[in-house]
């Protein structure tokens, strides 16, 4: 399976964000850093603009969380859209 074709990706930033800051449309968004897997639930950091955003995605289970989290960890630097086309199991 493709990562684009996982529910709701590439997904939204959260948390609270200044109205100052641009929101980093998706083909925007470069990935910086993967924060953790926790069940279901993998968080990671992008980038845009030199302003960071936290990412919080839930996927069905923790075993697809995992291998979502080993495909960011190998995908530092690509746009949230460019990693759609990576696979995962």
């Amino acid at each position: 399976m493709k990562i684009k074709d996982l529910p709701n990706w590439p997904p939204e930033p959260g948390g609270a964000l200044n109205a100052s800051h641009k929101t980093p449309a998706k083909d925007q968004a470069i990935l910086k850093q993967l924060i953790r897997v926790q069940d279901n639930s993998v968080t990671f950091t992008a980038t845009l603009e030199d302003k960071e955003f936290t990412y919080d995605y839930e996927v069905p289970n923790s075993k697809l969380a995992k291998d979502l989290a080993e495909v960011l960890a190998r995908n530092i630097g690509k746009t949230l859209m460019q990693l759609g086309d990576a696979e995962v199991t």
